[in-house]
Formats: structure tokens, sequence, C-alpha cells
């Protein structure tokens, strides 16, 4: 339980993330007690998604690519929802907003609302239950006046809060749970490579998957509607600007494109 103090600066401070989000504004950094306890951002992101009053279409996961968790010093992945308002077909163009740090090339999964219905124990058991794959671009930022993160309380309580998702069109691969392939991102204005692979996602992307679905039934917590779970990105944090135009290929499944 918090206190009467603790839980009135909770609501105040999950209040201004929100307002922030719908008007593409930054706050001030959270106080150094708040972020470092992992209990009290998540219990703000929360407050604060709920006042966003958006549509969740599915989730987003962080922390399962390795090298992006030890940059965020967290101990295990998190997640949040992921919204209509800011999920956007292939070859979109997108408008940068305050404190955009770049963008992730990811693996997202089409699953089934029935998964909800269902105990899931075992990895093997969510392959009847999706429905397709698709690349995706991440665009990732903070709420939060904040230039480098330097522990994963800082992401957590505004993650998913400053996410825009770009997919392309669903695939269906024979062997949904063995989706090991190369990727890469090409920035198209400077020809700059980046390359990455589906095994930096918690050495396969339906590790991802199977972690958040068992989290979910944990807090029962479902949606009534088929849904979008983006993993975890591929490759590292790739930097944008204005009027950069970008290209993200996992081979063997497709290709995604967005441009600012």
């Amino acid at each position: 339980m918090f206190s009467k103090d603790l839980f009135k600066k909770i609501n105040l401070l999950s209040n201004s993330l929100a307002q922030a989000r719908k008007k593409n504004t930054l706050i001030n950094p959270l106080p150094f007690y708040i972020s470092k306890d992992l209990n009290l951002v998540k219990q703000i992101r929360s407050f604060a998604e709920a006042k966003l009053e958006w549509n969740p279409i599915g989730f987003k996961i962080g922390g399962t690519n390795r090298e992006i968790m030890k940059l965020l010093k967290a101990k295990e992945p998190f997640y949040s929802y992921l919204y209509q308002e800011q999920t956007f077909n292939n070859k979109k163009c997108l408008k940068l907003t305050p404190n955009t740090f770049g963008i992730e090339l990811e693996l997202a999964y089409k699953v089934s609302k029935n998964i909800f219905d269902n105990k899931i124990r075992k990895k093997k058991q969510i392959k009847q239950f999706i429905l397709g794959i698709s690349p995706a671009l991440e665009l990732v930022g903070m709420r939060q006046k904040i230039k480098k993160i330097n522990y994963v309380g800082q992401a957590i309580v505004d993650f998913g809060l400053n996410i825009s998702l770009v997919k392309s069109r669903i695939h269906k691969p024979k062997n949904i749970s063995k989706l090991l392939f190369k990727t890469k991102i090409i920035n198209l204005k400077n020809k700059k490579v980046y390359f990455g692979h589906t095994k930096n996602v918690m050495g396969n992307p339906i590790n991802a998957l199977f972690w958040l679905i068992q989290e979910l039934q944990k807090k029962d917590i479902s949606l009534n509607k088929d849904f979008w779970v983006s993993t975890g990105s591929t490759t590292s944090i790739v930097p944008v600007k204005k009027g950069d135009n970008f290209l993200g290929e996992i081979f063997k499944i497709g290709k995604v494109e967005i441009s600012f």
C-alpha cells in the first residue's frame, strides 16, 4: 500500500506523463527515488496508460535485447500496451517527436485473442494461436527531458507512452517457432546499413512472446480482440533526423519502410 502523499505524487506524475504523450511535449525527469523503485514506476506507467484513454491493440516488450538490457541495467524484460493511435501501416511518413532516440527493427506477432482462454504452460502451446508475423519499425524516445537513460526505471515509467510502430503485411512461415534470421536497417538517404539478427531477442523472438503471455496470465490481463506483440529490437537503436528514409528487412520474412 502507498501512503497518501506518495499516492498523490504517483497520480500527479502519471497525469503529467499522459498529457505529455497526448500533446507530444516533455516533462522534467522523475525524482531519483521514484525512478529507482521499479514497483513505483510500473504503477505510474499503468496509471498514465489508463489516463491516455487510447485503444490498446497489443503489447510491446522491452529489455529482450542483451545489449540494450546492458545499457539499461535491466535484469528482466518489461512490457506495455501498443496503441492504435500510434500504430501505422508500411511506408508511413511520421513526424519526429521531442526527445526521439531512434528506431529499432523488430519482429511482431499477430496473436489470436483465444489464447487468453487457455492456460499456457509450455512454449509449444502458443504456436496454434499465432496468426502470422510482420517486420516492424519502432520509433522510441522519452516523455522526460533525459538525454541518456542511466537505469531501467527511467525507461519503464513511460515505456509504451513514447512508442510509435510501423508494421508491414502479415506473413505465415511454415515453422513459426524457429524464426532465426538476419536483419538490417538501411538509411536510404545516406546509405548507412545497420545489421542485426532475430536471435538478439532472447535467443528467439518466440521466447519473448512466451514470456509475455505468462506475465499477462499472472496478472489476469487480456484483450477482447486479436492483437499484436512487438518482441524487442533485433538491431541497435538507429539514430534518426528529419528527412531520413529507412528500410528495415528481416530476411525470408519481409520488409518495412518509414520516413520522417
